[in-house]
């Protein structure tokens, strides 16, 4: 009797797909790589303003067709929240004068002039600009909407008069995922710390099995993220009772990525005591690549980071200015811990396919077989 595809999870039924990964990227190309290879391409469009977003859209489907892909948006439930002049006046002048200082002392120029006023960043409009992305979401019909930041149990409702999107929740905390699962949320990923960008404070492995727990019995799938690059990883993941892997880091990596030559070198010669947390660009925490930038923050006459919006607006004009003029020791590149287990670059596809492949054999290696009489 043929043994049964021990990749062939619950995630992959329920959206027809030939491999339980799920692959957060800034690059249609490599969301349209994956999701072509038989995982789930899902595009990071915080930065994107609504029609660029509807774009990309269009540009991935054409690509893609039937096969499943998402869009990714920050909502945050914690947010200090004001017009732009209310929340500027909220930001201490020590915070003003330490971030002029790391100007002067790194040697950064001024930003270059900008033809029109940002339309992304972490900045007092985040969210109206979220709510005017996310009806292109709806709009478009896009399969899966992802909310890297934030519950999206209130659009349960709407999704299912529409028919569309699948809501997917990325958590950091117990608690959270409780919230997301008894609200009936599709799909919640777990992210440990482990996690390259927005992270949180649980390990990847005591996170992924408590949450396993709250959704037993229940139709919400769980995903497992945070330091997940191998198959090995994926094979861990499913050993844990999860229905799949999230991963982000090791797309950055892929020939399709639009990440900075100078960026993809880091990653490659990086290892896991390189990926540090900082709330230095958000306000929250962020796992990044180690860099000037972070260490400045470290530093004791550094000041306690502010919350978001407020530490973005802060910053804004200094990292725009260092991201400009490719001051390359101040730039860390978002990165979980997993990070060293990338040697080489490849095409996106072939990471869907090595990865599955590995997968495969670590399990494969663990089978007991029964002991005959």
């Amino acid at each position: 009797m043929a043994q049964a595809n021990p990749l062939h999870t619950r995630l992959c039924e329920a959206y027809g797909v030939e491999y339980p990964i799920v692959a957060f990227a800034h690059t249609k190309d490599v969301i349209a790589a994956v999701s072509r290879a038989g995982g789930i391409g899902v595009l990071g469009a915080a930065g994107l303003d609504p029609e660029e977003i509807r774009s990309a859209i269009h540009w991935i489907r054409e690509r893609v067709g039937d096969r499943p892909f998402g869009v990714d948006l920050l909502l945050p439930a914690s947010f200090v929240e004001g017009n732009a002049e209310d929340l500027e006046a909220q930001i201490p002048d020590g915070h003003r004068v330490f971030v002029q200082r790391l100007k002067s002392e790194g040697n950064i120029p001024d930003p270059k002039p900008l033809d029109k006023p940002p339309t992304s960043g972490i900045g007092p409009d985040m969210l109206r600009r979220a709510r005017a992305q996310l009806d292109v979401i709806f709009e478009e019909r896009v399969p899966i909407f992802a909310s890297a930041l934030g519950s999206p149990a209130f659009l349960i409702e709407r999704a299912r008069e529409a028919g569309a999107p699948k809501l997917w929740g990325l958590i950091g905390l117990p608690r959270q995922a409780r919230r997301e699962i008894e609200a009936g949320v599709d799909v919640v990923i777990a992210a440990g710390s482990d996690a390259g960008g927005h992270s949180g404070s649980i390990g990847t492995f005591s996170l992924v099995p408590e949450v396993m727990r709250l959704a037993r019995g229940t139709n919400t799938l769980v995903l497992a993220a945070g330091g997940v690059t191998t198959g090995a990883h994926v094979a861990a993941a499913l050993a844990l009772g999860a229905d799949g892997v999230w991963c982000g880091t090791i797309w950055q990596a892929t020939n399709e990525s639009e990440t900075e030559p100078f960026q993809r070198e880091q990653l490659l010669r990086s290892n896991s005591e390189d990926a540090v947390q900082s709330r230095a660009s958000t306000g929250k925490p962020v796992r990044m690549i180690r860099s000037k930038w972070s260490e400045a923050w470290k530093q004791p006459s550094a000041p306690e980071p502010l919350p978001m919006p407020l530490q973005g607006m802060l910053v804004a004009d200094i990292q725009r200015a260092i991201k400009d003029h490719r001051v390359e020791d101040w730039q860390g590149v978002p990165s979980g811990q997993g990070v060293g287990a990338i040697t080489t670059v490849k095409h996106a596809s072939q990471v869907v396919l090595d990865m599955a492949e590995e997968a495969l054999g670590t399990l494969e290696r663990l089978r007991v077989e029964p002991v005959e009489a």
